[in-house]
């Protein structure tokens, strides 16, 4: 309370500038957390990225070795010479030959040309094993004994892949000399039915000839080659898993167990490819994974997030550094912005109370050019124009009420033409001209009417201009169209928009009843209802779309006089916006139009 009461007695550049330190501080505070926390996540997300990248590269890499290996096995099976020599049923005596082994080795080396990579290729037969034989540890006579070589067996359709095994061991039951050292190898197999095409068909091995089971045995120095790039932070790893989750290659000891296990490898398996975070012996790993098409294996870089986040720049340093400098600027502009803010408050605030009193002429004095001085300056010309401002508003409100109403009456004085029409009409009588003496007076009548001032008109008066004009039309259209009236009575007693329905009869000629050479039909109808006086032309013509009464209500729609949207503001403008022009329509089946007039309070017209 203390505290509260304390800082309630403060001036206000004080309260001003102690606000926007702690304002500025909070936010400072705020994006520095933030920034340090989103940008090193970005780093590290960046860094996983450039190792995952890594990670596909190298299996890219095996991918393509591997996929090699599957066309050249698919191409072996269309080897004539091959085919010569295995489509027989006697193949035993070839067995222990030299000069056949020589043979098959050279082209077994045509299809698998000698490489770092590779250790052996060969094709074994129950009895005996073609291709070369590195350090002689493979047997020439007992492979068929071997688990790999019934794998190749089965492998009609496609390879299969075995993973890595020690070579040695799998044939002898001790190593030789240390000297030589282990060979470890994984191993591609398949069974090879070998065909011949002759004259176009394709000829394959007899039925009891035996198919030879081609076996390539790559080193597993092969995979630890292509990941040594990927290893670039302290502490990272990487395994190769089958989809049973036995270890292809891996980069730690042979005897340490697998980092995960099966469950994790099925459900990388499906992602195909990604980075995760995985707790490992309680350490927090970054995991990127991929999977090679080829063998479906899938290939895993361990990563130690603490490692990882070492190769981060110190973003915690920078970042508390440069908020400190921020604050220490923000802090002594704040003082010397709040000094400038308050003085032109405290004149603003004396000038707001002596209006409040109704002290007018009140005058501030403005300094400097800024935001304060305007508003001040602003404020001096509102005390002097205040009341002015308030009877002009409502006399220009008035005036412009007045000005639209004349505009959308707009008229002109036919005084001279209605002269010289009832000239033209005493010598249509005297030439006995009678059509042209009457079409005279109809329009005659109208131009009286016409030049009367505009506004509001014994609905009376209305229809018989109305009447006039249909009547010309009638003759200038020589009868094509015909015009039926129904209104009733009561509505003679009131007072209606000048012109508000000759227009829609106009518009009916000219657009509605346009492609109709005879038939045409208008009714004019009109009744009180609910307090309204509501008025209906309907015509049998082409009628409109939606599109084009949205037109015809916007603009004058090409119709001559004063127009239908004309109409519709001088309702609204007269009695309100609850009443005006609504139109109905559909293509080929007329149009209908409503306009809806209150019933004016008071006396009607005697």
């Amino acid at each position: 309370m203390r505290i509260k009461s304390s800082l309630l007695h403060f001036t206000l550049r004080t309260r001003l500038t102690a606000s926007f330190i702690a304002l500025i501080i909070l936010v400072l505070t705020l994006l520095g957390i933030g920034y340090y926390y989103k940008s090193s996540e970005v780093i590290l997300n960046n860094a996983s990225e450039t190792l995952l990248g890594l990670v596909k590269m190298s299996n890219q890499s095996l991918n393509a070795k591997f996929a090699s290996v599957e066309q050249n096995a698919i191409n072996m099976h269309l080897d004539e010479d091959l085919y010569d020599f295995f489509n027989t049923s006697d193949l035993q005596k070839r067995y222990f030959n030299y000069e056949n082994d020589r043979r098959i080795a050279r082209i077994i080396q045509k299809y698998f040309p000698s490489s770092e990579d590779l250790y052996s290729v060969n094709l074994v037969t129950k009895k005996y094993t073609f291709g070369g034989n590195p350090n002689f540890w493979i047997p020439k006579t007992e492979y068929s004994n071997s688990d790999i070589y019934s794998i190749g067996l089965s492998s009609t359709e496609n390879t299969k892949w075995v993973p890595t095994y020690n070579l040695l061991e799998k044939f002898y039951a001790s190593s030789p000399a240390p000297v030589a050292g282990d060979q470890y190898v994984f191993t591609a197999t398949r069974l090879l039915n070998l065909s011949e095409i002759q004259s176009n068909l394709l000829h394959q091995m007899e039925e009891d000839a035996e198919r030879p089971v081609l076996i390539v045995n790559f080193q597993e120095s092969m995979i630890r080659k292509a990941f040594a790039k990927s290893l670039w932070v302290k502490g990272s790893y990487y395994e190769v898993f089958t989809p049973e989750g036995q270890i292809v290659s891996a980069s730690r000891p042979r005897n340490v167990p697998p980092s995960v296990g099966s469950d994790w490898i099925d459900y990388a398996l499906k992602k195909h490819s990604g980075t995760e975070y995985i707790t490992i012996g309680g350490k927090k790993m970054v995991v990127c994974y991929d999977t090679i098409d080829v063998t479906g294996w899938l290939s895993a870089v361990f990563i130690p997030y603490d490692e990882l986040l070492v190769t981060v720049p110190n973003m915690l340093n920078y970042t508390i550094y440069s908020t400190i400098a921020i604050l220490l600027a923000a802090v002594v502009l704040a003082s010397i912005i709040s000094g400038r803010i308050t003085l032109p408050f405290k004149r603003l605030l004396w000038g707001i109370k002596q209006s409040g009193e109704g002290n007018f002429s009140a005058k501030i004095e403005a300094v400097g050019t800024g935001e304060f001085s305007v508003i001040i300056h602003k404020f001096n010309q509102m005390n002097d124009k205040i009341q002015s401002l308030i009877v002009d508003n409502y006399e220009t409100h008035v005036k412009e009420m007045e000005a639209e109403l004349k505009a959308l009456n707009f008229q002109f004085n036919p005084h001279f033409l209605y002269n010289t029409l009832n000239i033209i009409n005493y010598l249509a009588i005297e030439n006995n001209q009678t059509l042209i003496s009457n079409m005279l007076v109809e329009l005659s009548e109208m131009l009286e009417y016409t030049a009367k001032n505009p506004g509001e008109v014994d609905f009376t008066e209305d229809v018989k201009y109305l009447k006039n004009y249909a009547y010309i039309m009638d003759r200038r259209f020589e009868g094509k169209f015909q015009v039926e009236y129904d209104l009733d009575p009561a509505l003679y007693q009131y007072t209606v928009p000048k012109f508000f329905l000759q227009p829609f009869i106009e518009n009916a000629l000219i657009h509605g009843l346009d492609e109709m050479e005879a038939g045409g039909a208008i009714k004019v109808s009109g009744r009180m209802e609910e307090g309204r006086r509501i008025f209906t032309i309907e015509d049998n013509g082409k009628g409109m779309d939606p599109e084009t009464i949205r037109r015809v209500l916007e603009t004058d729609g090409g119709i001559r006089s004063i127009g239908i949207e004309n109409v519709n503001k001088r309702i609204k403008l007269l009695y309100g916006e609850p009443y005006g022009v609504r139109i109905e329509s559909q293509k080929k089946a007329g149009t209908k139009i409503t306009i809806i007039l209150p019933v004016p309070s008071g006396c009607p017209l005697s």
